[in-house]
């Protein structure tokens, strides 16, 4: 019988990072095998021996999957990068060195395409170490609680991620199809028969019922003094996840079903709760330089870490060279900067801090912006990089704010108390509380933290739609969210006046089969249940330039 793919890309060894999620507990010395029920009854014996597994559950977040040298294969923050750019929000250069060109072509939704399997092996091989955790252990005390919590609410965010890419909004049809939900309770079925696709609906379901459990044993356990502060070295405490994180999913997967009355209360408890750990939004004085590079920062409330002494960070193979242009030997210093669409950037206003997160369309830098970044830039030529270029970001900054370094290591956000400020205020305004209530939060965030000029006019529950969605491509811009945010406000993908080259200028209506992705050729071929994995999708023409999207008028 055909194995699925989901589980054979989890034995790999790839690219020097093994797959180690449950080695502690699988193999006894000499590497015997020890079976489910030797596991079950050392972890009742000495539950602190399922430590390690859990402690690899944040790795597979930015692990290799490929055993090939591919260099966009480094995980969730490569993901970020590519559905960023295969929207209408972050132009690139096209050229031989263009890694993502396929997602700026819209090429990457074939179910052979390197892209596309970034995805599928990332999000599933977290959820394999997932379940491999939660195979094993029992919460029936507060380190069995804090364990399993971590696992549910690994996993939910992972499935969430699959069912933005592989299928359309769920609001669209709850009973499309979208991806394979494998559990401990099914995957040894799962690995032998194959699984099913799940509708969203039932994908829906399982996110959001095991967040809710994953909130009530972290909380069991956090009363016992059993949180992850308590387990982990400071460094890295915020790559795992608390309550207020689980909060944050949770009213994101409300969000995306439009249970607007369910996601606000969960945006307010996660802030809540975010708020009594000292969690601040950024302040307009900390955002004239260049920031979004140290997970420590009060802003962020669950984030990604970059070992600087790690060799991963040492080379090409990285999101800061791909993305930010501080490194020399990067990607984007090689004439690959990642810039903001021209007509978003215009809708800014000049007394919006953000503002100062691109080099203007006449390719000057603001005038904030510290001099070590503005002598990095105007040297960059003499360096042997590309020119800056206008609009190229200045968002993401440099290892300890000082591009000299030429370190890739700086650290990603995957949630900060901005995105939950925006989400309640959306919720509220989308809920029977009514625009009213949404509009007073949106003022109160971005006119005490962006623009002390700040107004917002909508009375209406589209212009307040519209509203919320302009911020959130300005705030969370390159944090892997444009994508999503476009699917499931429905919107079509108008790159007009963006700033993008001729040949991928497309205008594509949101009900396109070619914004989903297809189910990896290489996991129908194991996994008999998937049945179809194309959506007969056809790569889109691009269109005439001129003219505006709506959005932009």
């Amino acid at each position: 019988m055909k194995k699925s793919n989901i589980y054979l890309s989890c034995a790999l060894a790839l690219s020097g990072f093994a797959f180690t999620g449950c080695l502690d507990l699988d193999q006894e010395p000499k590497s015997s095998i020890v079976t489910e029920d030797q596991k079950q009854e050392v972890i009742k014996g000495d539950p602190s021996m399922a430590a390690a597994s859990v402690a690899t559950i944040p790795s597979m977040v930015t692990a290799y999957v490929h055993n090939w040298s591919v260099h966009i294969d480094y995980g969730y923050p490569s993901i970020m990068i590519s559905t960023d750019t295969r929207g209408m929000d972050m132009p690139s250069n096209l050229g031989n060195y263009q890694q993502y060109q396929p997602a700026l072509e819209m090429s990457d939704f074939n179910g052979r395409y390197y892209l596309n399997l970034e995805f599928w092996y990332t999000f599933y091989n977290l959820i394999r170490s997932a379940n491999a955790v939660l195979a094993n252990v029992q919460p029936t005390e507060p380190l069995t609680k804090y364990f399993c919590g971590q696992a549910l609410a690994f996993r939910s965010w992972a499935y969430l991620n699959l069912g933005q890419m592989y299928q359309f909004t769920y609001v669209n049809n709850p009973q499309a199809l979208t991806v394979p939900i494998i559990t401990e309770d099914n995957m040894t079925t799962a690995a032998s028969e194959g699984c099913p696709r799940a509708t969203a609906e039932q994908l829906y379901k399982r996110i959001i019922d095991d967040l809710t459990s994953a909130i009530q044993y972290l909380h069991d356990a956090d009363a016992e003094g059993y949180n992850r502060d308590s387990q982990t070295e400071p460094a890295i405490v915020k790559t795992f996840v608390n309550e207020a994180v689980c909060y944050g999913i949770r009213a994101r997967a409300n969000l995306f079903k439009q249970a607007y009355a369910e996601a606000a209360a969960d945006a307010a408890e996660a802030i809540r709760l975010a708020e009594k750990e000292g969690a601040a939004p950024y302040s307009r004085e900390s955002l004239a330089a260049p920031q979004f590079y140290n997970i420590a920062d009060k802003s962020w409330i669950w984030g990604m870490y970059s070992d600087p002494s790690s060799s991963q960070f040492r080379g090409v193979v990285n999101f800061a060279s791909f993305m930010t242009g501080w490194t020399v030997n990067g990607y984007a210093a090689a004439g690959f900067y990642r810039r903001v669409n021209k007509a978003l950037y215009d809708k800014i206003p000049a007394t919006d801090v953000r503002k100062n997160w691109w080099i203007n369309g006449s390719g000057q830098v603001p005038s904030s912006l510290p001099s070590q970044y503005t002598s990095y830039i105007s040297s960059a030529e003499a360096n042997g990089m590309a020119p800056f270029e206008p609009y190229s970001q200045l968002k993401f900054g440099a290892v300890d704010g000082d591009p000299a370094t030429n370190s890739g290591a700086i650290d990603m956000p995957l949630m900060r108390i901005e995105e939950l400020k925006l989400i309640e205020a959306e919720a509220l305004g989308l809920s029977p509380a009514g625009v009213s209530a949404g509009v007073s939060k949106l003022v109160d965030f971005v006119k005490g933290y962006r623009n002390p000029e700040y107004t917002c006019n909508a009375n209406s529950a589209e212009a307040f739609k519209n509203e919320v969605w302009l911020q959130r491509r300005v705030e969370l811009w390159g944090e892997g969210f444009s994508y999503y945010d476009m699917m499931r406000f429905q919107k079509p993908l108008d790159r007009r006046g963006g700033g993008y080259a001729s040949a991928i200028v497309f205008n594509i209506e949101p009900t396109n089969t070619v914004l989903l992705y297809d189910i990896p050729q290489a996991e129908v071929q194991r996994n008999p249940q998937i049945g179809t994995n194309t959506n007969g999708s056809v790569i889109p023409s691009p269109v005439d330039d001129s003219g505006l999207p709506s959005w932009a008028n």
